[in-house]
């Protein structure tokens, strides 16, 4: 498994927050990454792009993908799980940080 410990000139970041069920407010920092290859200078090598969302990934994960376009998809595809999981309870989408 890569181990990610920070994704550096990120494609986009944002900070999305939701009300917890006691309502408190809790900050997601969401990050991605630029597409990797798994196995440099391999021309058959899977890609990989870090993918970060606070409190929903435990780490800073490599979405897999057979080429650049598809490792991408499958990071996004996770922070749209997260918005779908949360869409109810955002009390902000987009505030810098």
């Amino acid at each position: 498994m890569i181990e990610i410990t920070e994704i550096q000139d990120p494609i986009a970041k944002d900070m999305w927050v939701t009300k917890a069920e006691d309502g408190k407010t809790i900050s997601h920092h969401i990050m991605v990454g630029h597409p990797h290859p798994e196995t440099e200078n391999n021309d058959n090598s899977d890609w990989y792009c870090p993918v970060m969302i606070e409190g929903f990934l435990p780490r800073i994960f490599p979405a897999m993908g057979v080429g650049p376009v598809d490792s991408l998809m499958n990071a996004m595809q996770l922070v749209k799980t997260f918005f779908d999981k949360n869409k109810d309870n955002f009390v902000e989408i987009g505030k810098e940080y």
